[in-house]
């Protein structure tokens, strides 16, 4: 059974599906539902198997992602930039049978154990690590957080996204998904937010909506956003971590001044996308908050204050092997978020910290424990995240490796820019009596010492 994002194939909607900048092209729905049963007919098997998709930010790998999901198979969006080495262990790990990169198709695997019937994606939870830990999606997780961004934010068929953010990030998936599902259009620019032919190709396709992280918003504020003239833009959305109260505000009223609107959300890969947003009418008056929840979503709090996430959008569960693909729904719909929460008497949240040891830096959601055995070759190293940055505490301060070396390491494990890394040399790293690294303390002391 394909998922209901899929219906155009059958009977398209008429206007423009995909624009891509860098191929010089676009794609009416009938255009698309044509090249996607073409890739999923490429695929040389007529059992449910792993399709792994290398990722750009292209049309060509929205083709194969919808193509793979169209065949039936469970589609593994992986990162088209990172190593080798990387890619190559997830293949082996998962036991990939069919790798579609561009228009090609490569066999790697044969068949190789039962796969649940309701797996439709496998998407990494820890930025490029190379974590073989994955998040279990079905085909009703993608339907209905598609269904809920569409009702939140309005989507119909005159809306056209541009699409800034990877399609292997769970942000970046749900513009593609959310924008199909409507009937809307989709526009690769074919360039990074610094250069001119971004802006060029948001103009030029009159491009109504734009999707980012919290850098992104700091790369706006540096090429000066608020006076490029783009009369068709008239929605911002922000999640992937937490942005600035003041950013909100001045992009809130940015956004007024120009008839349209701001709208800040709080999401998790666990969830498909989207948790909770702030309806764009209160943006101004709940700067720090994340919002209250999606539509069919639930929150509340734990005893301890951690966040608790009802829904229909909510994974199956996670997966480390290929074993645990024959698994089915571990979480019935509800989901442990790990974030601190608190609610305020209208029913709006706002997250006050992590329970365990994960960090959103630049967009990228890194877990600080794999990070750590990664850089094990530069001594004992303590990562933590404070205001933002990722922070690197090495005892003893006489490893063979430099502070500059340390940062480029973690730098591209990671992919974030060296501006949100600070590695600091100490004499020792306070431990608890288990001998475990004492974080808080460590925190407590970083923060003392700071200028």
């Amino acid at each position: 059974m394909r998922p209901a994002l899929l219906r155009w194939l059958d009977r398209p909607p008429s206007g423009t599906a995909l624009v891509d900048r860098r191929a010089d092209r676009s794609w009416t729905y009938a255009e698309l539902a044509a090249d996607v049963l073409r890739r999923a007919a490429a695929i040389p098997s007529r059992r449910k198997s792993v399709v792994a998709c290398l990722c750009r930010t292209d049309a060509q790998s929205a083709i194969s992602y919808l193509g793979a999901m169209a065949a039936g198979h469970a589609v593994m969006m992986l990162d088209g930039a990172a190593g080798r080495d990387v890619i190559a262990r997830l293949l082996d790990l998962y036991r990939v049978e069919f790798l579609l990169d561009g228009d090609g198709c490569e066999r790697l695997h044969t068949s190789d154990g039962p796969i649940d019937d309701e797996l439709a994606v496998l998407l990494g939870t820890s930025g490029s690590t190379g974590s073989p830990k994955y998040v279990r999606l079905s085909r009703q997780n993608i339907d209905a957080n598609a269904a809920q961004i569409v009702r939140i934010l309005g989507i119909d068929g005159g809306e056209r996204a541009v699409q800034a953010l990877p399609l292997h990030y769970s942000y970046g998936l749900s513009v593609l998904n959310s924008h199909l599902f409507a009937g809307a259009s989709v526009v690769f620019p074919g360039a990074g937010l610094v250069r001119p032919r971004f802006w060029e190709a948001v103009r030029d396709t009159a491009c109504t909506s734009l999707a980012g992280v919290p850098y992104t918003y700091t790369i706006l504020t540096r090429v000066g956003f608020e006076d490029i003239t783009l009369p068709d833009l008239r929605t911002l959305t922000q999640a992937g971590g937490r942005m600035d109260p003041e950013t909100v505000l001045r992009l809130g009223r940015h956004m007024i001044e120009r008839g349209g609107r701001l709208v800040v959300m709080y999401g998790q890969t666990e969830a498909t996308a989207r948790i909770a947003y702030v309806p764009p009418d209160r943006v101004l008056d709940k700067p720090d908050r994340v919002g209250v929840p999606v539509p069919r979503g639930r929150l509340s709090l734990a005893a301890d204050g951690e966040l608790l996430y009802e829904g229909p959008n909510v994974m199956l569960g996670y997966a480390r092997r290929r074993a645990d693909l024959a698994c089915g729904d571990v979480n019935h719909g509800r989901l442990v978020t790990g974030d601190l929460a608190d609610v305020d008497d209208e029913g709006f949240y706002s997250i006050v910290g992590r329970k365990r040891r994960m960090a959103k830096l630049s967009g990228q959601r890194v877990n600080l424990d794999e990070l750590e055995i990664l850089l094990v070759s530069h001594g004992r190293v303590a990562a933590l995240e404070l205001s933002g940055r990722l922070v690197l505490a090495r005892a003893g301060g006489d490893a063979a490796t430099s502070r500059h070396e340390l940062s480029r390491h973690a730098g591209e494990l990671i992919r974030i820019p060296a501006r949100f890394i600070r590695v600091l040399d100490i004499g020792r790293l306070p431990l608890t009596g288990t001998g475990k690294i004492d974080y808080g303390k460590l925190a407590d002391e970083l923060d003392t010492g700071r200028d």
